[in-house]
């Protein structure tokens, strides 16, 4: 679901020295950021012309602990299961719901959706999928004891139904304009009911597969190797001929060793490629970028201490090297944030987005106002304990390049550097946040829909980590969740970006670019946010 995603988290990223060794003084424009040049964004791609026998594919951030859809999301799980499993709908090149299980819905109310099945789809082992099945695989994922993350899109669902052979009618307790988006997500992928059951525990392990009805099948499972799936030349879209017979996933995660791969050609692509490879492998193969629904910010964890004095967050905001940044650590590949949502996630009303964005202040290093404001701040110059996830260069170096601007603005920022498993208890227990004041953050959302990261920040919410409370934010969220008209609704979302923009409960930095390489034989995969979610792999073929 649309949620601070580990999965960006994860990668492992090349480079070669922290933003405050590569940078020229901060705030001074020096080489490193002159140097870096935005990456031309890549919309369209020729069509695929030929067959390919087989693909290796190699996921960045390792091997996935299941391929259960509904665990589907973190990233080395979504990128496979999207190629084998499908929800009611799918998302289309410019992120539109288009049909796949289902042909379409009807709204007859604001709390009813009535959903219509399509005939004749079936399973891999050719079985017809039913509303039992549907049904099944909705519920599934709203079991707690299962533990998906894909639960939160039913916060205000009543029931979920088979009201017919071929029709399933979703009820709500109160209106929620963002559950149709959920139709096209792991929230509603289908699995065959009696398979799921039978297999028990081992659905999604190596030793029991999964049986969905998607574009590929799995194959096999090698643990500590790879994954390989086999295209289903049964699968009910006849409209779309996927390209790749075999397609084999593999787990290297060391950057260097990504890199060597997809520049000798043992490996054909790969997403989340190392940022030292992209000139290497953009003289041997496609090296493509697309814009993301991803933010990179910094999130308040500790309400009290030197961050309850808004005169802190504001000297914390004015210090970063934003340029400096860009162009070091992402090297051109990201673009500065003035709010928290990035404007590639703006899916309606983006007209009146871009004219309260552009109101906010553009994200510039001042560090003589962030003195100033320490200056007159005696909790701004209490200790302050930034978190940063310690697998991912790219965030260590952020981290670092702010402890030491906040250095220079009399602040002290204190680092903390966690694992894997630590980072992603921050986001699960209240214990794992103790100690912790402020959290290095890169998520994506997954559909363009703003709402579906402002609501994290609504009173009482579970991801409002800090307790942050404005009734007047809240009354905007809570308006916009249930106003259909999208001008009317952008209005509401935009009117609680500007407010949380002021209360600085959280300061973006910036927002990365999707990136891609494929080798040079390889055609028709454009860069996009979807790939966690819809089946990439069918657009990729032989030129």
């Amino acid at each position: 679901m649309t949620r601070p995603r580990l999965a960006a988290l994860a990668a492992v990223l090349a480079g070669a020295c922290t933003l405050a060794a590569c940078s020229a003084a901060p705030g001074s424009g020096g080489p490193a950021a002159e140097q870096a040049v935005a990456p031309t964004v890549t919309t369209s791609v020729p069509a695929p012309t030929r067959d390919v026998d087989a693909v290796t594919w190699n996921l960045a951030t390792g091997e996935p602990a299941t391929l259960d859809p509904s665990m589907a999301g973190v990233e080395s799980i979504s990128t496979i299961v999207a190629n084998m499993c499908e929800g009611l709908f799918t998302l289309g090149p410019d992120y539109r719901l288009q049909p796949a299980l289902a042909t379409g819905f009807t709204h007859p109310d604001p709390l009813t959706y009535v959903i219509g099945l399509r005939e004749g789809a079936t399973f891999w082992d050719g079985e017809p999928v039913t509303a039992e099945d549907v049904v099944y695989s909705v519920r599934r994922i709203l079991d707690p004891e299962l533990g998906s993350s894909w639960i939160g899109w039913a916060v205000n669902l009543d029931t979920i139904e088979a009201t017919g052979d071929g029709e399933i009618t979703v009820k709500l307790k109160k209106p929620d304009v963002m559950v149709p988006n959920f139709f096209a997500m792991p929230s509603f992928f289908v699995v065959q009911k009696a398979f799921a059951e039978a297999a028990g525990r081992d659905f999604g392990t190596a030793k029991s597969g999964v049986m969905c009805t998607g574009p590929y099948k799995y194959g096999s499972w090698t643990q500590g190797q790879d994954i390989t799936l086999t295209r289903n030349d049964a699968w009910w879209n006849t409209a779309v001929k996927p390209r790749i017979k075999d397609l084999r996933f593999t787990f290297v995660a060391d950057p260097s060793a990504q890199t060597a791969a997809l520049a000798s050609g043992d490996v054909d692509g790969q997403f989340i490629v190392p940022r030292a490879a992209h000139e290497q492998l953009a003289a041997k193969g496609n090296m493509l970028f697309g814009t993301s629904l991803s933010p990179t910010f910094l999130a308040v964890l500790n309400p009290d201490g030197a961050l309850s004095d808004p005169a802190t967050r504001q000297a914390l905001q004015a210090l970063i090297d934003y340029k400096g940044i860009i162009g070091s650590v992402y090297r051109g590949t990201a673009q500065p944030l003035r709010a928290l949502v990035p404007p590639a996630a703006w899916g309606y009303g983006k007209e009146i987005f871009q004219a309260e964005y552009d109101r906010l202040p553009e994200p510039v290093q001042d560090l003589e106002k962030a003195k100033a404001l320490v200056g007159r701040s005696a909790r701004a110059k209490e200790k302050i304990v930034l978190a940063y996830l310690t697998a991912s260069e790219e965030e260590t170096r952020i981290a670092t390049a702010i402890a030491d601007a906040a250095t220079q603005a009399g602040m002290t920022i204190e680092l903390k550097p966690l694992t894997g498993e630590q980072f992603g208890a921050v986001f699960a227990a209240p214990q794992a946040r103790a100690g912790l004041d402020l959290f290095l953050v890169t998520g994506y959302l997954d559909f363009p829909e703003p709402l579906s990261y402002y609501q994290f920040f609504t009173s009482g919410s579970f991801y409002n980590f800090p307790g942050y409370e404005n009734k007047e934010y809240d009354t905007a969220i809570l308006t916009a969740m249930t106003t259909e008209d999208p001008d009317a609704r952008a209005r509401e979302v935009a009117k609680a970006q500007s407010i949380m923009a002021e209360d600085l409960i959280n300061i973006p930095i910036a927002t990365q670019y999707v990136n891609v390489y494929y080798g040079p034989e390889l055609t028709g995969l454009v860069p996009r946010q979807s790939y966690l979610n819809t089946p990439w792999a069918t657009t990729l073929g032989g030129k």
